[in-house]
């Protein structure tokens, strides 16, 4: 984070965390692709490929949550989503080491306020 800012990389990192817990909130055993180290790795290297599939299946992550009971805890990570995008018109392609390491540091702030809300 440059001048206390938070970086696209940084969101993408908060972005990456509340998607991986909303596929987690609509999937029936409680698991998300997302959850995968190799996933988030390649996610923090190029994000727009890596997100774009899972921004998009937002909707349906929230669809299936409502089904399976736990619309309110996914209907809180989804009204946060805007907060959580990049400025940038578009996610970043790829994500230097440095920007890497700002990923890391907004995903753990962000999978770190998720379990201060579920308590």
């Amino acid at each position: 984070m440059a001048d206390g800012q938070l970086t696209d990389a940084y969101r993408c990192g908060q972005l990456y965390a509340a998607l991986a817990a909303l596929e987690r909130l609509g999937s029936s055993n409680g698991k998300a692709s997302l959850d995968d180290k190799g996933a988030r790795s390649k996610a923090s290297e190029k994000p727009l490929n890596e997100l774009r599939r899972h921004v998009e299946q937002v909707v349906p992550y929230l669809m299936q949550a409502q089904q399976l009971r736990r619309g309110p805890q996914a209907a809180a990570v989804f009204r946060a989503i805007p907060e959580l995008l990049p400025h940038a018109k578009e996610l970043p392609a790829h994500l230097s080491h440095a920007q890497r390491e700002d990923f890391h540091l907004g995903w753990c702030a962000q999978v770190k306020a998720l379990e201060g809300a579920a308590k």
